[in-house]
């Protein structure tokens, strides 16, 4: 199988790549970064970490808020793999905005850019190389904070970014709907939990490691449930 991870050259969508290599040595692993050095090095590392070295890994550049990137990045993956058994929507952002809310129009515009509509936007660009292959997938890497029912339940502590929690929340939408629009194709929202990585400067509790099985679950069982 061939799957691809965007964002994956750092913090979570590192380990979800880590994760997935060494339950299912035999796949193709293709570490989706902005700038292509950067997937480089982080395709060095996995390979340095026991167990990976024979691992075929690939670095790609696609940055997903480009239509031009996107459209190199399938046409890249078409011509050397053929299709795509499994995408990985990792990339992602947050922001706090400013206490007094100067930048709130910025915040919201920038992070629905990024959480929602560029990757309904990448997704649907691969949707071609997706249906090519049989029981392929896309897992939208979620959290818990875009849950309706667990907002009004009062079971979460207030968000430091609304536009990140509203965000989760549309791109849960998105998840159902681009099902429907595909269903030849199975969809997934997934939440790793509050993870001890860069994006949120470390104060997540959980290892990342620990967070991406739900992916790797996901991506590797037989059905993708």
């Amino acid at each position: 199988q061939t799957i691809l991870v965007t964002g994956a050259n750092r913090g979570i969508g590192f380990s979800i790549v880590q994760s997935m290599a060494t339950a299912a040595p035999n796949h193709t692993y293709i570490v989706g970064s902005r700038k292509i050095a950067a997937g480089e090095d982080a395709v060095r590392q996995l390979l340095a970490i026991e167990g990976l070295s024979s691992v075929h890994f690939e670095a790609l550049e696609i940055d997903i808020l480009s239509d031009e990137s996107v459209k190199k990045a399938v046409a890249e993956i078409e011509s050397r793999f053929g299709g795509l058994d499994t995408l990985v929507n990792n990339a992602g952002m947050a922001r706090i905005p400013k206490p007094d809310g100067s930048d709130l129009r910025d915040n919201f515009n920038q992070t629905f850019a990024t959480n929602v509509t560029a990757t309904a936007a990448t997704t649907f660009s691969f949707l071609p190389l997706l249906k090519k292959t049989p029981a392929a997938r896309v897992i939208n890497v979620s959290s818990s904070r875009g849950s309706l029912t667990l907002q009004t339940t009062g079971k979460l502590p207030p968000t430091a970014s609304i536009a990140y929690t509203a965000s989760k929340s549309a791109l849960n939408v998105v998840t159902l709907e681009m099902q429907k629009l595909a269903p030849e194709v199975s969809f997934w929202a997934a939440c790793p939990g509050y993870c001890k990585t860069a994006f949120n400067g470390f104060r997540g509790k959980k290892d990342p490691l620990d967070g991406a099985r739900v992916v790797r679950e996901l991506a590797l069982s037989e059905s993708g449930k």
